[in-house]
């Protein structure tokens, strides 16, 4: 008489109630972080290439007080916050850009406004975050240091 083996199932048709619903699930968290990912970097990419970031981290890198306070290399540090608006050939720009050197850390700000093609800046500030010591890269001024 020849053994009887019964058909054993699959692992997955074993383990399909739970595996579905968790697969679906972290499809969907996946789906969520790479929309979040792609927007983050669009929208960074968006701020690099504009006018009024590129002229900010110029000045910064040609600023002998800039170099002096946190070193060189100066490089951008992080995530730029802000908005950049655009209508009709006009814009505004206000951003805040981490940058970093050898030696320290800092926050360049810049306020902008583009009329008829030509940006004006109303304000373009450095902020050393050890000392809080606040420079304007447009007259070469020390202002008062900001306290939190």
């Amino acid at each position: 008489m020849e053994p009887q083996y019964e058909e054993q199932k699959s692992w997955f048709s074993r383990n399909k109630t739970w595996v579905l619903p968790t697969g679906g699930c972290l499809i969907i968290v996946v789906l969520i972080v790479v929309f979040i990912t792609s927007l983050v970097s669009g929208v960074t990419t968006l701020f690099k290439k504009s006018e009024p970031y590129q002229f900010a981290l110029e000045q910064a890198t040609e600023s002998e007080w800039v170099v002096n306070k946190i070193g060189e290399p100066i490089e951008a540090d992080g995530l730029t916050t802000g908005n950049v608006n655009f209508s009709d050939g006009d814009g505004t720009a206000e951003l805040s850009i981490p940058i970093k050197g050898n030696k320290d850390e800092a926050t360049i700000l810049v306020i902008a406004t583009k009329t008829d093609d030509a940006w004006r800046y109303d304000s373009l500030t450095i902020t050393v975050d050890d000392t809080k010591e606040v420079y304007n890269l447009l007259t070469k001024e020390i202002l008062p240091a900001k306290e939190d």
